[in-house]
């Protein structure tokens, strides 16, 4: 799936989506490393989600009080609560390789503003919990994107 916003130039695809059927629908972003990219790509691309999840736009008619919204929840993902969580699936290499670089991951998206989880699929296939190495944090969000583009 295509996440885009036309006006910053931010454009990634998400590998998986799952709507999880509950009342909310709850939204969950997959995204597979076959270890083919570099490090620093990888990164790259979930920083992308924070900049995508940090971008508001303006509501409201011409000379009234209006407000910014985040844009995923008024484009995207409208009947989710919070920014859905990414997941990110290392694959392609060997285990020792890839608990390499979901360490380096790790210290790479150090203080990212949404939930991120991580894990090797072979740990995956044998039942392992994912590792989580961001956390949801709307306010830092607003902090670090406040206002709107052209706005």
């Amino acid at each position: 799936m295509n996440h885009a916003i036309k006006e910053t130039g931010l454009s990634f695809n998400t590998d998986a989506v799952l709507a999880v059927p509950t009342q909310t629908s709850e939204v969950r972003l997959f995204e597979l490393d076959n270890g083919t990219m570099s490090q620093a790509r990888l990164a790259k691309e979930v920083w992308d989600y924070e900049r995508y999840a940090g971008h508001r736009v303006w509501e409201g008619a011409r000379g009234t009080n209006g407000r910014t919204f985040p844009f995923w929840q008024r484009h995207r993902y409208t009947r989710s609560e919070c920014f859905p969580r990414l997941h990110v699936v290392l694959a392609g290499k060997e285990e020792h390789l890839l608990d390499n670089r979901r360490q380096a991951l790790t210290a790479d998206v150090h203080g990212i503003a949404i939930a991120v989880w991580v894990n090797t699929l072979p740990r995956l296939k044998c039942g392992e919990p994912w590792y989580e190495i961001g956390i949801d944090a709307p306010d830092r969000r607003c902090d670090r994107y406040p206002e709107s583009v052209g706005r």
